[in-house]
């Protein structure tokens, strides 16, 4: 299995991060809301945050991804290096 580049890393574990608390924090809307709670309105609030934060560290892995991908094989080879040399 390959390595995975340090900055896709870090941008994998803020995806699985975010999408850990904004889990949690539509559970704790969704059980508020059945309550009839009080804070329901701030719990919203933090639930599309945390849906805006998980789709933007979504597109940041899909693009370190891509990154990675053309530094590693070029833009659209098929291994690495494989333009770098003309045939003689």
């Amino acid at each position: 299995m390959a390595r995975v580049p340090d900055e896709s890393r870090r941008a994998r574990v803020r995806l699985v991060l975010t999408l850990a608390f904004t889990l949690v924090a539509l559970l704790f809307t969704f059980f508020g809301s059945a309550a009839h709670a009080p804070f329901v309105g701030w719990a919203l609030t933090v639930t599309v945050v945390g849906v805006f934060l998980t789709t933007w560290f979504g597109l940041d892995v899909w693009i370190t991804q891509r990154a990675s991908r053309e530094r590693l094989y070029g833009s659209g080879g098929i291994g690495p290096m494989t333009g770098a040399r003309r045939p003689r």
